[in-house]
Parts: C-alpha cells; structure tokens; sequence
C-alpha cells in the first residue's frame, strides 16, 4: 500500500509538470525560392509570432514552471533556457533569410498589411492557448490547429 502510494504522489508530480517548448524553424526551407511577396510575408509573419510566443513565456511563470523547478532544477531550467535560444535564433534567422528573399525579388514595402496580419494571428495563437489550458482542446488538438495555423497544414 506504501508503494502504492509513492507510485500515485509520483505520477501526480510529473503529470503537473511540464517544460514549454516552442518551434524552431529551419532558416532555409526548399520551397523559399518560389514564394510570392505576399507569401513571404506570411511567413515573417509566422516566424515573428513564434519569436513573440517565446518572449511572452519567458515573462510569466505557470504552476507547471514552479513544479519543474522543484523537481528537475536545474536540469530543467537549463533545458528550456536552451530551447528559447533555440527558438528565437531559428525564428530570427529565417526573418532574416526572407528578407533578404524580399529584396532579392523586389517586394514593396508592407509592414502595416504585416502588422495587422501578425497581430491577428497572434490573438488567435492566444485563444487556441487559452483553449488548451482550460482543457477545451486536448494536446494533440491544440498542436494540429496551431500547426494550421502557424504552418498553413
């Protein structure tokens, strides 16, 4: 019954805890080449919210972010530093590459028609999460809508 008892405290503990991941995009895709301006733009468009996703989580502290510390610190803390890193170099160096892709084609200017996009997608990027925290969406639900979103599949 002891035992019993530990397996449960311990499956309760890891199930309360869980580090934030976030994408990391590969700066050069096989496709780039062939995007139009107004793709390209949604794509800096999709990277940039990543990069804001990152930096929103890097600002606030969960419950699961305060149960991560006390169970797998500082191994944990380590893994997830490395994973914004990762994330916000990727993101910045794909921004990077398209635009560079953008002048390379000649793109006018249209960072107003991207701000309005980005903050679009980045409110329905907000609800999905929210969705997901409430248990409205099951994992596997919220990582296919926003891979939808983020991705366009």
């Amino acid at each position: 019954m002891k035992n019993f008892f530990y397996i449960i405290t311990l499956l309760v503990l890891f199930g309360c805890a869980g580090s934030a991941t976030h994408d990391v995009v590969s700066a050069y895709q096989s496709k780039d080449r062939s995007l139009t301006c107004s793709e390209i733009d949604k794509e800096i468009v999709r990277a940039q919210v990543i990069i804001d996703g990152v930096n929103e989580d890097k600002s606030g502290i969960s419950g699961a972010d305060i149960m991560d510390g006390l169970l797998y610190f500082p191994f944990n803390m380590i893994a997830k530093s490395q994973n914004y890193k990762n994330s916000l170099s990727a993101a910045d160096k794909r921004i990077e590459r398209l635009e560079n892709l953008k002048d390379d084609k000649d793109c006018k200017d249209t960072s107003q028609e991207m701000a309005k996009t980005k903050s679009s997608l980045s409110q329905e990027l907000k609800e999905l999460t929210k969705m997901y925290k409430s248990g409205d969406l099951s994992k596997i639900e919220f990582e296919k809508a926003k891979n939808k979103l983020l991705l366009g599949n």
